[in-house]
C-alpha cells in the first residue's frame, strides 16, 4: 500500500463542466496531452433545456472531467482549452483546478512523469483572475436540486451543477448526529466568487441542512485558477 506523500510537483485536480455533446472534444485533448488520470461523470446543469435553448447556452445535460496532474500541465491545460475551446464564450463551460494536500506516491510519480513526457510550451504561462473563487459543495437529499438552486441565486449564486450519488451511512451517524443516511443523494457544485460564498452556504444550510428534511451538508473548496467565467487573462 502507498503511504499518502507530499511531492516538490505540486499535484492539482483539473475540473472541467461543459455541455454534454462537447465532453469528446475536451477528453479528446486531454488523451493527447498525455494527462495520466482522468474520469467522466454526468451530471445537469441548473436551467431547464427551454432556457438553455433561448438563451444558446447549449443542453442542460453536462459532462463533468476530473483530472489529476501537476500545477505546470494544469496551467498549460487551462492554456490549450482557451485556446482550442474558446471556454471564454458564454455557455461554452468552465474549467478550473484545486490544489491537493497529498497523494500517493504512485499517483505522484504518474503524474511527473507524465510532465516529463508531455511536449509542452516551455515559456511560462500565466492564469490569472480578477478575483478568488471557491467550490461550494452541497450534498442533499436526492430530487432537491432545483430547490437548493433557487435558494443559491437567492444568495448570489449564477449557476450550478448537479451529480446524483447514494449515501452510505453508519449508526454511529444516527446514534450522535440524529441522522439517517438517505441513499439518494443530489450533489450541487456551484463556483462562487470569494465574497459571496458565506452568504450562499449560510442559504443553502439554513433551507437544507441537517435539521431539515433535506439532510444536507454544505462545504467549500479554494479554486486555484478558473477558465471561462469571463474574469480571467491569459
Amino acid at each position: 500500500m502507498d503511504n499518502t506523500a507530499n511531492t516538490h510537483h505540486q499535484i492539482q485536480l483539473l475540473i472541467t463542466i461543459v455541455d454534454y455533446s462537447l465532453g469528446h472534444r475536451f477528453i479528446d485533448i486531454y488523451k493527447k496531452s498525455e494527462i495520466p488520470i482522468s474520469l467522466i461523470l454526468h451530471g445537469n446543469g441548473a436551467a431547464s433545456s427551454e432556457i438553455y435553448d433561448i438563451l444558446g447556452f447549449g443542453e442542460p445535460k453536462k459532462a463533468i472531467i476530473l483530472s489529476v496532474l501537476t500545477e505546470t500541465m494544469a496551467q498549460q491545460m487551462l492554456h490549450d482549452l482557451h485556446v482550442k475551446m474558446e471556454l471564454n464564450k458564454p455557455g461554452t463551460g468552465i474549467a478550473f483546478t484545486i490544489s491537493l494536500s497529498s497523494c500517493s506516491s504512485i499517483l505522484s510519480q504518474a503524474c511527473s512523469t507524465s510532465e516529463s513526457k508531455a511536449q509542452m510550451e516551455r515559456e511560462e504561462i500565466h492564469m490569472m483572475q480578477n478575483e478568488p473563487y471557491d467550490l461550494i459543495l452541497s450534498i442533499v437529499s436526492g430530487g432537491l436540486f432545483n430547490e437548493v438552486m433557487d435558494v443559491a441565486k437567492a444568495a448570489g449564486a449564477t449557476g450550478g451543477t448537479l451529480v446524483h450519488a447514494r449515501g452510505v451511512g453508519s449508526e454511529e451517524a444516527a446514534k450522535f448526529l440524529g441522522i439517517t443516511i438517505q441513499p439518494e443523494k443530489d450533489i450541487v457544485m456551484i463556483l462562487s466568487p470569494h465574497e459571496k460564498r458565506q452568504k450562499i452556504m449560510e442559504a443553502i444550510t439554513h433551507e437544507f441542512g441537517l435539521s431539515t428534511d433535506g439532510k444536507g451538508i454544505c462545504f467549500s473548496l479554494p479554486v486555484s485558477a478558473a477558465l471561462g467565467l469571463g474574469t480571467h487573462t491569459i
